[in-house]
């Protein structure tokens, strides 16, 4: 059983922190700690922090997005971005990235009504994460990343919603 929330508290943000921390390699082998730490701080103070824990409260994943994109100085609020998912080994593989997405779109929808499009950031070189937006998105560019070039795949936000619904009812 998991359990999805939003990040609000200075605890919720500690626990996001430890466990992005502990990861970094998984989001690339080239991350440093002060690279993790300034991005956590983005999310902290730009963006959002979703949080997926198991029955025991540990936490097990994490999704950050945000409203609006850096390019644009996150004025293109009719665009949510995300730019981080990872979760546990354990737990890879299993509902938790469908159940986490929906859980995040309906969040986005929630604080921002405006929002219309969303788009996924994944590693080129990451052929699974590539392969898994995919599934739900379609790729529409390629930008220049912190370590490497990355794909960024986009849908409406109400068509992926549906189409994650239909995914959980299985």
């Amino acid at each position: 059983m998991l359990r999805y929330h939003k990040c609000v508290s200075d605890d919720d943000f500690a626990k996001a922190s430890i466990f992005l921390l502990a990861r970094k390699r998984d989001l690339h082998p080239a991350y440093s700690t002060l690279e993790m730490v300034t991005l956590i701080y983005s999310y902290v103070t730009q963006g959002h922090l979703i949080c997926a824990k198991d029955a025991q409260n540990q936490v097990v994943g994490i999704a950050a997005y945000y409203y609006g994109t850096s390019e644009q100085e996150f004025q293109d609020t009719d665009i949510a971005l995300v730019d981080v998912a990872i979760a546990d080994k354990a737990y890879r593989g299993s509902r938790l990235f469908i159940q986490g997405l929906l859980y995040m779109v309906n969040e986005i929808i929630a604080g921002g009504p405006e929002v219309q499009e969303l788009r996924l950031a994944a590693l080129a070189e990451n052929d699974y994460i590539c392969r898994l937006y995919a599934k739900f998105t379609s790729a529409s560019s390629v930008r220049e990343g912190t370590h490497g070039k990355e794909v960024v795949f986009c849908e409406k936000i109400n068509i992926l919603r549906d189409t994650l619904k239909k995914f959980t009812r299985i």
